[in-house]
Formats: structure tokens, sequence, C-alpha cells
């Protein structure tokens, strides 16, 4: 009886110990995308899931082709499933996109995991939100053509917008037909992607619709 009463005691002693175990074991989680490549213009998708909910914040860093980890959100997990949109397209011309593998860690209670995804330079491209307020500005008159010029200026600059046999480093363009408004009102009412509003103004400028001043063609 002895031996009985002390195998029980050993059992219950053991559940109680595998009950603390699991109460203070990491819940399991997972990082993704939305696609395994990206090209510019896209907008970064991620999704993490969670076993359970544990109160604390997560957060997930991001390291780029040069291998720099750095932070790109932290939030709190309300939901064992959460997807996190990117706010804005991935930038052409961006020093902060490069082409090349990108990696993901996310971090939550003590659990970790990690995840890779592939930018590509496929010809498309992803302009910075900046130059559509400028553009709202522009087709509502609140600034000038001239100061718009300073959008397609960067763009030329950065080669989002590339002009053949180009080498120069100081571009500004200096005339803009008051009908290329219809374009702008067009990519900013999404009726053409930020591609096609980019190859227009391309266009206009290799034509000399839209006057540029080059020193070197």
């Amino acid at each position: 009886m002895k031996n009985i009463g002390m195998l029980l005691s050993l059992l219950v002693i053991l559940s109680i110990l595998s009950s603390i175990d699991l109460a203070f074991a990491a819940p399991s989680i997972s990082i993704e995308t939305s696609q395994s490549v990206y090209e510019y213009g896209d907008h970064l998708n991620i999704i993490i899931k969670v076993s359970e909910i544990t109160g604390g914040d997560a957060y997930i860093y991001i390291i780029n082709t040069e291998e720099r980890k750095s932070l790109l959100r932290q939030l709190p997990i309300s939901q064992e499933y959460t997807e996190i949109p990117a706010p804005f397209p991935i930038e052409s011309g961006s020093p902060s996109w490069l082409v090349g593998t990108y990696g993901l860690e996310f971090e939550y209670s003590g659990a970790k995991s990690s995840t890779q995804f592939t930018l590509e330079d496929t010809g498309k491209v992803g302009l910075p939100p900046w130059i559509k307020d400028l553009a709202k500005m522009w087709i509502t008159d609140r600034i000038t053509g001239k100061h718009f010029s300073v959008a397609i200026e960067y763009m030329i600059n950065t080669e989002i917008i590339k002009i053949p046999y180009t080498e120069s480093d100081d571009v500004s363009a200096t005339t803009i037909p008051e009908w290329v408004k219809n374009n702008a009102g067009w990519w900013i009412e999404g009726k053409i992607s930020d591609t096609e509003f980019a190859m227009a103004l391309q266009y206009l400028v290799k034509t000399g619709i839209i006057t540029v001043n080059l020193t070197s063609v």
C-alpha cells in the first residue's frame, strides 16, 4: 500500500509539473508573405499566425539584401491570424528596395519564425506617395506645372523614368502641357497604374511634348 501511495503521489507531481511546462511554453507561430516574388509597384503583404494570444506585442524584422536587420513593425496581437498589407507599393529607385532576396523574422512571446521573399526588376514601376500628393495639388491648381516638374525631375534622375542616351546628373522638366493633367487624374483615380503613368510621362519627355533640359543627350 505504501508503494502504491508513493506511486500515486509521483503521478500527481508529474501531472502538475507537466501543466506548469505547458502554461509557460512558447506559442507556435509562423510568418509568410502573400507571394514569394515581388515586383516594383507591388504591395508587400505579410501574414502571421499564432497558436494562442498571450497579450504581448509581435515584432517583425526585415533583413535587406546586405543582411542588415531592422525593425519593420511592432504590433499587438488580438487574433490568431493577421494580415499586414503595406500601405504603399515597393518604390522603384529607392535605396531601401534593391533587387535581391529579403528575410523576415517574427518574434512573439519567446517564439521565433522566419521567411524570405525576392524582389525582381521586371520593368514595372512603383512611385513614391509624395509624387501622387503633388499630382493631386497640380490638377486642382494648388501648385503650378513647374512645381510638379520637381516630381518628373526626381523620376528621371532616379531612373524611374528612363530617357535613352541620357548621362546627365542635372535634369529638370520645364514645360508640361495642361492636358497632361488628364493622365495624372486617371492615375490618382486608379484607372491607370504607376507603371502606365510613368511610361506615359516617359513617352511625353522622349517626344518633346514635355520639355526637359538635359546637359548631355
